[in-house]
């Protein structure tokens, strides 16, 4: 009897336990209950800096200028410089180039400026943990009167954020282009992220437009005596564009407006695009950019008018940089045409296409593109990949798969000709700008097979061009074996090569500036 009471009172007892239900809490709110343990053990100071939207505490670093116009409940874009971190203090991101340089994540081809993102009512282009910060009121402890008081961001204000994954997951926080920590982030992880807010604007459009006038009115002053002007073409193209002739035929007339258009200054190609303008008679021979210029509006963020960071700029002075790219540029093109020379120059809708060589540069004077080996040895100390001229197709300027900026200004230059080409973001990446890319690939090769190949390679171009070519081309040119280096020597070692590519940013609403050579297709 005994034994069957204990049996009964076991089977009860299992059977309340099965009906109790196991609890239920979300990764969310387990991220939440660490992060607060988190706070309370390490940074106990600001646990009632809690925010309720978003779940995130606030450090408050520097108020910031309290007699400038706070950026909270606006719809505004703004530039603010930030590094995100782990709990532990690995970085994650960041934007500062001396601190990229110390995780070695540093790349030439970055440029380290502050973000430029937008923060408004309806929408925003931020991390979301950073828009929350910057679009809301802050609820803090005043660290003088120890009241808890309502805080708004401004120029100046310098926060620290402890932010859940919750509000870090917009694809606009991951870095790419060179902006990347040491470690990438792990899914559900929250991360600490130093902000520090400069300026911000309204109206972007009518900001750069104003950055744009200011950079052409320094270097050689803008034409506002008259405007470019278009003639119907012929075909059925839709395209507008600046037709010159040459003076070669008795009954041809001279067309004097290259000469006009060859004054120094900037015209607009097209008379109905503002901010648009290109300078005819720009010789890297003969014409230095001065890049010290911002407009009417005051310096946003440090560096904003001339571009001081990273090992090339940050170690040497632009203008020096620039005497160097322009002789290399007058030592493989030539200095263009001159104004003695200009009429007898065939213009582009001579023949039905061109070949374009080009630096792409921010009006801080960074130089984001080229295709130009002499130029790219100069900034990136480095030939990734040969420079190619680009195809530019004549008889259709709009079809050209380039930005309008090349499309409506490239017709109106002409073979062998140098020139510079001024735009507002309208006509370049617009809003959207172009995301930075910075990837790395990894391939195993053979080296037996290499060997071979190179064993191939030599006999043939031994008996095809004699054993001295093939001797200077082998330790030569590269100054080094192209089959050998890198491997063992031997038939049955294989090796890891790694090429790192990067590409970059290119900020929302970015005037840029292009030096572009025009050659003939032949």
């Amino acid at each position: 009897m005994k034994k069957a009471y204990i049996i009964l009172t076991l089977l009860l007892a299992a059977t309340l336990f099965a009906c109790v239900k196991e609890p239920q809490i979300s990764i969310n709110d387990i991220e939440q209950q660490s992060l607060k343990a988190w706070i309370e053990k390490y940074h106990p100071e600001i646990k009632d800096n809690y925010q309720q939207e978003g779940g995130y505490y606030v450090e408050v670093l520097n108020k910031g200028i309290l007699d400038s116009l706070p950026v909270t409940g606006k719809d505004v874009w703004v530039w603010y410089d930030f590094t995100a971190r782990d709990l532990h203090g690995n970085v994650v991101e960041t934007r500062n180039w001396e601190l990229a340089n110390q995780l070695n994540s540093y790349t030439n081809y970055t440029h380290y400026v502050p973000a430029f993102r937008f923060s408004g009512a309806d929408s925003h282009s931020m991390m979301e943990g950073t828009y929350l910060a910057t679009f809301n009121k802050l609820t803090v402890r005043d660290t003088e009167s120890g009241q808890m008081v309502e805080m708004e961001v401004r120029y100046g204000t310098e926060l620290r954020l402890y932010l859940p994954s919750s509000v870090t997951t917009s694809d606009t926080s991951t870095g790419d282009g060179g902006y990347e920590g040491e470690f990438t982030m792990d899914n559900s992880r929250p991360i600490i992220v130093d902000m520090l807010l400069y300026g911000h604007v309204s109206n972007p459009v009518a900001y750069e437009g104003n950055r744009v006038d200011a950079f052409a009115k320094t270097n050689g002053g803008l034409c506002a005596e008259h405007k470019a002007e278009r003639e119907e073409e012929t075909t059925t193209s839709s395209a507008r564009r600046r037709h010159v002739t040459r003076a070669d035929e008795q009954e041809e007339e001279i067309d004097t407006r290259p000469l006009e258009f060859f004054d120094g200054r900037w015209h607009q190609p097209t008379d109905s695009l503002e901010h648009l303008y290109v300078n005819y008679a720009y010789s890297p021979a003969t014409t230095t950019f001065d890049f010290n210029v911002i407009g009417t509006d005051t310096l946003m963020y440090p560096q904003e008018n001339i571009y001081d960071a990273g090992k090339i700029y940050g170690n040497n002075n632009l203008s020096e940089i620039d005497r160097r790219i322009n002789e290399a540029l007058v030592e493989r093109f030539g200095r263009g045409i001159t104004y003695d020379e200009v009429l007898e120059a065939d213009s582009l809708n001579a023949n039905s296409s061109a070949k374009v060589w080009y630096i792409g540069r921010f009006l801080d004077g960074y130089i984001f593109d080229t295709n130009i080996d002499e130029v790219k040895e100069i900034i990136y100390g480095e030939v990734v990949t040969p420079g190619s001229a680009l195809t530019f197709a004549t008889s259709e300027p709009l079809d050209n798969d380039y930005i309008l900026a090349w499309n409506y200004a490239l017709p109106t230059l002409r073979y062998g000709q140098w020139a510079t080409i001024l735009t507002a973001s309208t006509y370049a990446y617009g809003y959207d700008g172009q995301v930075g890319s910075h990837t790395s690939t990894t391939t195993n090769t053979n080296a037996q097979y290499d060997m071979m190949n190179y064993y191939n390679y030599m006999n043939y171009m031994n008996s095809y061009y004699g054993y001295n070519y093939g001797g200077m081309y082998n330790s030569g040119y590269y100054g080094y074996n192209p089959y050998y280096y890198g491997y063992d020597y031997t038939y049955d070692s294989d090796s890891t090569v790694t090429i790192t590519t990067t590409s970059t940013e290119i900020p929302s609403f970015a005037p840029l500036i292009f030096q572009v050579f025009i050659e003939k297709n032949e």
